[in-house]
């Protein structure tokens, strides 16, 4: 028997198909079948409530000083812009680019980053960190300076 599965299925949505299940004892009618839905995992975008969810990665200077990069949807590639100052672990929303709703409405694909530091660096990229580190007086721990038991 083939199946149409609608859009906007997700793992734990029922399907009922009309008259194609065991028949009564009784009248001889067939009853409905109850089909369970499960949706294989994705390596790359998961489910948070109807919105899908995904990690992107983003470099140090993509943070600080803000980019446009691509970022995958269900449908291709969208060009994404990340403001100045983002922190790892905020979100980003595209409205409109996650799962299909039965409605035929698409839900959000919400974006965490993650800032990746490079593991191995060149000769200028180690000169240019050390400049800045030396230039700079941001200090992301000083909050911590007051806290005490």
């Amino acid at each position: 028997m083939k199946v149409r599965i609608p859009s906007g299925a997700k793992s734990g949505s029922r399907l009922k198909i009309k008259g194609k299940g065991p028949s009564s004892s009784l009248s001889g009618q067939r009853g409905d079948l109850y089909l369970n839905i499960e949706l294989q995992p994705h390596p790359f975008f998961k489910f948070q409530g109807d919105n899908l969810v995904a990690e992107i990665p983003i470099t140090p200077e993509e943070a600080v000083l803000g980019a446009e990069i691509q970022v995958p949807t269900p449908d291709g590639k969208v060009a994404m812009k990340i403001p100045p100052g983002v922190d790892s672990g905020q979100s980003l929303r595209l409205k409109g680019k996650g799962w299909w709703k039965p409605s035929m409405q698409r839900t959000d694909l919400m974006l965490t980053l993650k800032i990746v530091t490079p593991k191995d660096i060149n000769e200028v990229e180690q000169e240019y960190y050390q400049k800045l580190r030396q230039a700079s007086n941001f200090n992301p721990r000083q909050k911590l300076d007051n806290i005490k038991l």
